[in-house]
C-alpha cells in the first residue's frame, strides 16, 4: 500500500508543480499559506492519517470496511501533499522577483562557489548566496557602469531627484534574505572583480549587482532553468557588477558554526588541489578534478569535455556522491568503533546492544558526510534510510524494505515537494528498489550453486554482474530518456567494470586520504596520486576506445514514441519488478500496445517545424513529408545576424532531428538561406554524425568535403514524387553577399501543417483562403533584410520565365519570412490567396 500512496501522491505533486502558475492568490491567502502555523497545522494532519493508517483493523472478515478506510485515509493525505505544495510554492513566490533589479547588497556565502573566478582560464564564478541589507542602485554620473544597463526604475535621467516608487522598496523588502546564483564572467566583464578568488564560505561580500528573474523557458538541449533553480531553493540569477568589501561572516548558532566548519574544510582541499592547476596538463587537471569530486562532492574542476566523455561513456553517475559513498564511509567508521569497544569498552553492551552502536554511528557518519557533500538527494535518502532500518528493528515494525523506501520518498517529498524535478531523486530511488528486487534472486542462485567448485561459481558470480548491469540498464531506460532525452550504450558495456574501479578502489582511496589529511598530508597526496593516475588511464583509455563516437549519434539510443510510450514502459517495468501490486502476466497488456505504438504511422503530412535554439538571430527549420510511398526531410537555416554560434549548437540540434525521427534515415537536403558561413562547421559535424544527401550554401564559400555541396543560386531545383524545392534568388556571380542571399519556394500536393507558428491577417484583395479545399500547398520563404535582392529578381524575371513568381492552380500560397525582412509587396502581388507566417512573433 505505501507503494500506492508513493504513486498517487507523486502524481498529485507533480501536477500541481507543472500547473501552479495558473493559480490565483490574494493577499489572504498569501500571508496564510507562508505562515509557520499553516506548516505546523497540515504537518499535524498528516500524523494524524498515518495514526489511523495503523489502526486499520487487519481482519480479513473487515476487508471491505478496511478497503473503504485506507482509500479515505490515501485520499487525505494525497490532499495534505497537495496543501503542502502550494504552501512551499508560496513561500518561494514570496522572494522571487518579478522584475530586472539593480542593487547594492551584502551577500552573505554559506557554502563553497559552483564555480571559480580564474582570468588565465576564463572560467565563470557561479555562488549561491543570500542577500540582506538590499538597497536600490540610483542612476547617476557617479555609477558608469550603472549607464550601460537597463534600470527597472526608469531610464537615466542625470537629476538625482529620481527615486524608486513605494511599490518597488516594498518589493525589495520582501526580497530580504532571498537566495541568489552570483556569477560573473572574466571574458565579457569590464570591471575587475579579481576579487572574487579570495571568497569562500563563511563570507560576507558587499556588491552591487543587477538581479535578473529565472527564465522559465527551457533551453532548445530540454535542460529547464527554472526547475534546476528552485530544487537548489535559488530565487533569481544575479551578475555581479562590482565588488566591494569582503568580511568574514559570524556564525548565528553552534549548528551554523559546524557546517562554516565542513565548507571551510572542502574549501582547503579545493584549494590543495588547485595548487599549480595552470602548470598540469588537461588530462592531469581533469584526473585531479573527478578525484575532488568523488571525495567532496565539489564538481567546479571539471570541464565540458570531460562531463561529455563521462556522458558519452554512460557513467556520469559515478560523478555525483551517491549513497554507495555515504554507506562506504559509515559502515568503515561503525566497524572501526565496534572494534574499539570490543578491545577495550565491553561493558557499554550491558546497556546498548552492539547493533545499535552500530547503527548509531552509521546513522552519524552518513549524516555529516552528507552535510559535507552538499547534501545531493542520494546521500540524504541514504541517511534517511539508515535511520528508517534502524527503526524499523528497533521497534520491531512489520515493514518490508520496499515499504520503508516508499516511506522515505514521502518524507522526503513532504519536506520538500520540489525533490521530485530532480533526476537524482528518481534514479536514486528506482536504483535501490531495482537492486532490493535484484538482491533477492541473487541470494537464491547462490544457495543453488553451494556445492559447485570454485571455477564455476566465480563464472556464475560473473554472469550475475552482467545480468545486474542488463537489467539496471533496461529497467532504467524509461526514466533515463524521459529526464535526459537520450541514453548511451556504451553505458552497458563501460559500466561492467566502472562501478567496480570506482567503488572499490578509487572512492575508498580518496575517502581514506581525506580522512587523513589533517594529521598524515603526506600519505593523503600519495594516496590522491595514485586515484589521480588511475583516473588519468582510465580517462585516456575511454578517449582511445570511444573517440571515433564522440561528436556522433551512433552511440545514443533515443526514445522512439511519446509521452503514451512512456507511460506504457513505466507500466511494463513497474510490472515487473513489483509483482506483488498487480499479476505480472498484465505486461503482456502494455507491451502489446507499445508494438502498435512503434508501427510506422502510414498518414500522409506536410510539416513545417520550428527547431529551438539557445543562440539567438538565427532560425532552424524542419520540412517533413510523408506520403504513402516516401518520407523526405529538408533542413532549412538562416543567419538573421548572430554572432557565433553556442558551443554545443552542433549536438543539440543533432539530438532534436534524432527525436523527431528525422535523422534515422538521413536528412535529404540541408539550405543555408544566408550568404554568412556562420554554419558551415554545423553542416561539416551533422555530415559526419548523420547522412545528408545534399547542401545548398548561399555565397561564394569552399566547398565541404564531406558533402555534395552546391552554391545556392537562382534557379536551383530538386524534384521528387509529390514535392519540388526551387531557389528563386541567390546570385554568388555578383560579389555583393546583398544578392545572395536563397530564397525559396516549396510545391507540395499537401496541405502544410504549421507548429508554434504565428499567422498574420490575410493580406487585403488576395480573396478568401479555404485551406480545407486547397490540399495543395505554395511555400515561398523569404529572410533577407535587403531590398536589393527583390530589386534584382525584378529585373531578372523580364527574361526568364522560370523565375517568376505565381500561385499555380489549385495550391494555397504561404509565405514565410520575419518582421524585419525586406519589403516584398510588389512580389506577393502575383500569388493568390496569400497567407503570411513569421518566425519571430
Amino acid at each position: 500500500m505505501a507503494v500506492w500512496l508513493f504513486v498517487f501522491v507523486a502524481l498529485a505533486v507533480l501536477a500541481i508543480l507543472g500547473s501552479i502558475e495558473q493559480f490565483w492568490f490574494d493577499e489572504t491567502w498569501l500571508s496564510i499559506l507562508a505562515s509557520d502555523q499553516c506548516i505546523l497545522l497540515i504537518t499535524a494532519g498528516l500524523l494524524l492519517c498515518l495514526l489511523g493508517w495503523s489502526l486499520i483493523p487487519t481482519s480479513k472478515l473487515a476487508k471491505i470496511n478496511r478497503l473503504l478506510k485506507a482509500c479515505l485515509l490515501v485520499a487525505s493525505i494525497v490532499l495534505l501533499f497537495v496543501v503542502r505544495t502550494l504552501v512551499a510554492y508560496v513561500t518561494y513566490e514570496i522572494h522571487a522577483p518579478n522584475a530586472r533589479y539593480m542593487v547594492s547588497a551584502d551577500a552573505h556565502i554559506h557554502t563553497l562557489s559552483d564555480g571559480i573566478y580564474d582570468d588565465i582560464l576564463g572560467t565563470s564564478f557561479r555562488q549561491v548566496a543570500t542577500l540582506h541589507n538590499i538597497k536600490p542602485i540610483i542612476p547617476s554620473a557617479h555609477h558608469p557602469s550603472t549607464l550601460k544597463i537597463h534600470n527597472p526604475f526608469g531610464e537615466f535621467n542625470p537629476n538625482p531627484s529620481i527615486m524608486p516608487t513605494q511599490e518597488d522598496l516594498d518589493k525589495l523588502k520582501s526580497m530580504e534574505g532571498m537566495t541568489v546564483l552570483l556569477s560573473a564572467n572574466p571574458n565579457v566583464t569590464q570591471a575587475d572583480l579579481s576579487r572574487l578568488a579570495k571568497v569562500q564560505p563563511a563570507m560576507r561580500l558587499t556588491a552591487e549587482i543587477l538581479i535578473t528573474p529565472i527564465d522559465k523557458t527551457p533551453s532548445a538541449s530540454g535542460f529547464d532553468t527554472n526547475q534546476w533553480l528552485r530544487t537548489r531553493h535559488i530565487h533569481a540569477q544575479a551578475k555581479i557588477l562590482s565588488v566591494g568589501e569582503i568580511a568574514p561572516l559570524e556564525a548565528e548558532s553552534l549548528a551554523q558554526r559546524f557546517y562554516f566548519r565542513l565548507e571551510q574544510f572542502r574549501h582547503r582541499l579545493r584549494t590543495h588541489f588547485y595548487q599549480d592547476w595552470h602548470k598540469l596538463s588537461a588530462s592531469q587537471s581533469q584526473a585531479k578534478a573527478v578525484s575532488l569530486s568523488l571525495m567532496t562532492g565539489d564538481r567546479a574542476l571539471i570541464d565540458k569535455h570531460t562531463k561529455e566523455l563521462y556522458q558519452l561513456a554512460g557513467i556520469s553517475h559515478l560523478l555525483a556522491i551517491s549513497g554507495t559513498h555515504v554507506l562506504f564511509l559509515a559502515v568503515i567508521l561503525s566497524a572501526l568503533v565496534t572494534f574499539m569497544t570490543d578491545k577495550f569498552a565491553q561493558r557499554i553492551y550491558a546497556h546498548l546492544p552492539r547493533w545499535q552502536i552500530r547503527m548509531m554511528v552509521m546513522v552519524l557518519a552518513s549524516l555529516v558526510y552528507a552535510l559535507f557533500t552538499g547534501f545531493d538527494v542520494p546521500a540524504v535518502r541514504t541517511v534517511y534510510l539508515l535511520i528508517a532500518a534502524w527503526l524499523v528493528r528497533y521497534l520491531i515494525l512489520p515493514a518490508d524494505m520496499i515499504s520503508v523506501l516508499a516511506w522515505v520518498a514521502l518524507l522526503m517529498i513532504w519536506l520538500d515537494p520540489y525533490v521530485l524535478w530532480q533526476a537524482g531523486f528518481w534514479l536514486s530511488f528506482i536504483a535501490v528498489l531495482l537492486l532490493m528486487r535484484y538482491e533477492s534472486k541473487i541470494n537464491m542462485i547462490n544457495e543453488t550453486n553451494q556445492n559447485q567448485g570454485q571455477l564455476v561459481r566465480r563464472w556464475l558470480q560473473f554472469k550475475q554482474v552482467v545480468r545486474l548491469q542488463f537489467w539496471l540498464f533496461f529497467s532504467m531506460l524509461p526514466v533515463s530518456i524521459l529526464l535526459f532525452g537520450k541514453v548511451s550504450i556504451w553505458g552497458l558495456v563501460v559500466n561492467l567494470f566502472a562501478i567496480g574501479l570506482f567503488g572499490f578502489v578509487v572512492v575508498p582511496i580518496n575517502l581514506i586520504a581525506g580522512a587523513v589529511f589533517g594529521i598524515l598530508p603526506e600519505l593523503s597526496q600519495l594516496l590522491w596520486g595514485t586515484s589521480s593516475a588511475v583516473l588519468y588511464w582510465l580517462h585516456d583509455f575511454l578517449y582511445f576506445g570511444l573517440s571515433s563516437q564522440i561528436g556522433s549519434l551512433g552511440a545514443w539510443l533515443y526514445a522512439p514514441f511519446g509521452m503514451a510510450g512512456f507511460l506504457l514502459s513505466f507500466m511494463v517495468v513497474g510490472l515487473w519488478i513489483l509483482p506483488n501490486v498487480l499479476p505480472r502476466v498484465l505486461i503482456i497488456l502494455p507491451l502489446v500496445a507499445m508494438i502498435f505504438l512503434g508501427l510506422p504511422k502510414q498518414i500522409p503530412h506536410f510539416k513545417l517545424i520550428i527547431l529551438p535554439s539557445d543562440t539567438p538571430n538565427i532560425s532552424q527549420m524542419l520540412l517533413s513529408y510523408h506520403n504513402a510511398n516516401q518520407q523526405k526531410h529538408w533542413l532549412i537555416l538562416n543567419d538573421l545576424g548572430a554572432k557565433s554560434l553556442r558551443a554545443n549548437h552542433t549536438q543539440t540540434l543533432t539530438d532534436q532531428l534524432y527525436r523527431l525521427g528525422a535523422a534515422q534515415y538521413g536528412i535529404d537536403g540541408i539550405i543555408v538561406q544566408s550568404p554568412s558561413a556562420i554554419f558551415l562547421p554545423v553542416v561539416g559535424q551533422l555530415a559526419k554524425a548523420l547522412p545528408v544527401h545534399r547542401f545548398w550554401q548561399a555565397g561564394n564559400h569552399e566547398p565541404l568535403a564531406n558533402i555534395h555541396h552546391t552554391p545556392c543560386r537562382a534557379g536551383l531545383y530538386w524534384q521528387s514524387e509529390g514535392i519540388g524545392i526551387k531557389a528563386l534568388t541567390g546570385w554568388h556571380e555578383i560579389g555583393d553577399e546583398r544578392v545572395q542571399h536563397c530564397e525559396i519556394e516549396v510545391l507540395a500536393d499537401l496541405p502544410l501543417n504549421t507548429q508554434n507558428l504565428t499567422e498574420d491577417q490575410l493580406e487585403p484583395n488576395f480573396g478568401e483562403v479555404d485551406t480545407a479545399t486547397s490540399n495543395q500547398t505554395q511555400l515561398i520563404i523569404s529572410t533577407n533584410r535587403e531590398p536589393m535582392l527583390w530589386q534584382l529578381w525584378d529585373m531578372l524575371c523580364l527574361s526568364d520565365e522560370e523565375l517568376k513568381l505565381v500561385t499555380p492552380v489549385g495550391y494555397h500560397s504561404v509565405w514565410l519570412s520575419t518582421t524585419h525582412a525586406a519589403d516584398a509587396s510588389h512580389v506577393k502581388a502575383n500569388l493568390d490567396t496569400l497567407q503570411s507566417i513569421y518566425l519571430d512573433k
